[in-house]
């Protein structure tokens, strides 16, 4: 009986600790440092493919202005943004002020053959 009462008692004191702010402080910092550590491990590869996307596209047009390059280096900063360019001026053909011509359509075509995109294309 007095060994129950006893471990009753420490669960009880852990609970309390684990409530305290200091203990949601600790180990809330540490648990967006494993989060941190683990969305970095997962990105990657995509990150590489990203990264490959841009280069192939970049080094092998040298018509790009200025504006144009800091253009396809927002647009590849996530795969996000990738798709989502894709989608509107790859496949729904809207409008882009930046990119036109053959510089959007080796883009694209970059962009349809790398392994970023969400859905295949259509």
């Amino acid at each position: 009986m007095r060994k129950a009462a006893i471990i009753l008692i420490q669960i009880l004191l852990i609970v309390i600790f684990l409530r305290s702010d200091f203990a949601q402080h600790f180990f809330g910092g540490v648990a967006v440092v494993v989060v941190d550590w683990y969305e970095s491990v997962v990105e990657v590869p995509e990150r590489r493919k990203i990264m490959a996307l841009r280069d192939r596209f970049m080094r092998n047009n040298m018509a790009l202005q200025s504006h144009q390059v800091d253009y396809v280096i927002e647009v590849t900063e996530k795969a996000e943004s990738i798709n989502e360019f894709y989608r509107l001026y790859c496949i729904k053909d809207d409008k882009n002020p930046y990119m036109f011509g053959a510089n959007l359509k080796k883009f694209c075509a970059d962009i349809a053959s790398s392994d970023l995109l969400f859905e295949a294309p259509r």
